[in-house]
């Protein structure tokens, strides 16, 4: 079957519809660099590769902060992480920690104000970027991290965490 002429303009509408539609199903892909799974989660986690690992510190205390069960893992301090998205300053100073929820409703803690790392003079420093998700649903844990930035290198073992105004978590 052969089909008949096409007019220039019967060409012209017919090739901007078809762009229309590219268009229409664009907003409809996932964004560059995401997963297509129902979440948009990576599947696995990437590996995190750490540049001038300066030192380390196993902590392991446990704290319960606004109803959330945190525990203090580990303390790290180095020169860049391969996913800190924000980097300031020259070293970065990594809290991990696991935090669970034991009871029945969800918990939002707002940590972007309320956590704060505290040097040996008294200063405190606002964290650069953090893993840890704000609610935390009945039953559930989460492990993750706060990062802050130093201009330069410092005992962990001197620094404390600060939640809210009165608890602190000391590294030593």
């Amino acid at each position: 079957m052969k089909w008949p002429p096409l007019s220039a303009t019967a060409k012209v509408v017919t090739a901007l519809a078809i762009i229309a539609v590219l268009v229409v199903l664009a907003f409809f892909a996932p964004p560059e660099g995401e997963s297509n799974n129902v979440t948009g989660d990576l599947e696995t986690s990437p590996t995190v590769s750490i540049t001038n690992l300066i030192s380390s510190v196993a902590v392991k205390r446990a704290i319960d902060f606004q109803g959330v069960h945190i525990t203090i893992m580990q303390v790290m301090q180095a020169t860049k992480f391969s996913d800190d998205r924000k980097p300031i300053g020259t070293y970065t100073v990594r809290v991990l920690l696991q935090a669970q929820n034991n009871g029945q409703n969800p918990i939002g803690i707002r940590y972007d104000t309320l956590v704060r790392l505290v040097l040996p003079d008294g200063q405190e420093i606002k964290p650069k970027y953090i893993s840890v998700k704000p609610v935390l649903l009945p039953n559930a844990a989460q492990s993750g991290f706060f990062d802050f930035p130093t201009s330069t290198q410092l005992p962990l073992s001197s620094l404390q965490l600060r939640l809210g105004t009165d608890t602190m978590v000391s590294f030593s």
